[in-house]
């Protein structure tokens, strides 16, 4: 990985520090784990033009740049309608740290994406972490896609969340995309229903597979039973799907999950 001083002090301290240098706690980013695959990722990939939803106290925002800014043309850019709210500390991180090309976007992402599409922009690399519905996920997905150049990454953080895994489920039956990797810095479990239901019904499951067609299965099972989030990769904190072709789906395309 790229050693980060700046990063790594802030998660020593677990203060950050706004234009005045007030000191103030450290919550609401990503993990040392969880950046750390995000900068894997990029330097394996060698991405250099990155786009980011969501910034706060701007930590994933240092680990992607320290790995995209190997390339000396890279360009990173952020989206957080919010970041004044953070008293613009995102930024300043990022300043603090030496870096120069990005840009920060304040605008909601529902707003800045499809203006960005607008204009052709293309990116290799993108994090989504903003607003968590999975409505909002599902349209920041919807144009990324459309700017994602093929061979490239978008990671979503917050996998743990019932929103998020549910919105994954239907996102990896696209065949354009496929499961490239996930972190899991705090494992979830099943819930009791779905053990329930698994030990009733692992056996017959697996009979009916071999006779009964996708969509009656999923009539009968939650896709949940059908295909578990372990088996899935939806056991982390953060995903990574890979494009691997343009998005070709026909108008009438539908996957059950």
């Amino acid at each position: 990985m790229v050693s980060n001083k700046f990063v790594e002090t802030l998660f020593e301290k677990k203060i950050v520090q706004d234009e005045a240098l007030n000191d103030i706690p450290l919550h609401s980013g990503v993990s040392e784990k969880d950046g750390e695959f995000l900068q894997k990722i990029i330097l394996e990939n060698k991405f250099k033009n990155t786009l980011e939803i969501g910034c706060a106290f701007g930590i994933s925002s240092l680990y992607i740049c320290a790995a995209s800014s190997q390339n000396e043309d890279y360009s990173h850019t952020i989206i957080d309608a919010f970041q004044t709210d953070w008293k613009n500390i995102g930024v300043l991180n990022l300043k603090r740290a030496g870096f120069t090309s990005f840009e920060l976007i304040e605008n909601l992402s529902e707003i800045a994406l499809p203006q960005l599409l607008d204009k052709n922009k293309k990116y290799d690399f993108a994090f989504i972490d903003g607003w968590h519905t999975f409505d909002h996920v599902m349209i920041d997905f919807f144009y990324i896609n459309r700017m994602l150049e093929v061979g490239g990454v978008i990671t979503f953080h917050d996998l743990d969340m019932p929103s998020q895994k549910k919105l994954f489920r239907y996102i990896l039956n696209y065949p354009c995309y496929e499961f490239l990797d996930s972190v899991n810095d705090i494992p979830t479990s099943k819930t009791l229903n779905v053990r329930i239901k698994e030990a009733f019904f692992v056996l017959p499951l697996k009979l009916l597979s071999t006779i009964v067609p996708k969509r009656i299965r999923y009539e009968l099972f939650s896709g949940e039973i059908l295909k578990s989030n372990e088996k899935l990769g939806l056991d982390g904190t953060v995903l990574a799907i890979k494009k691997t072709k343009e998005d070709d789906r026909d108008w009438r395309w539908f996957e059950d999950f």
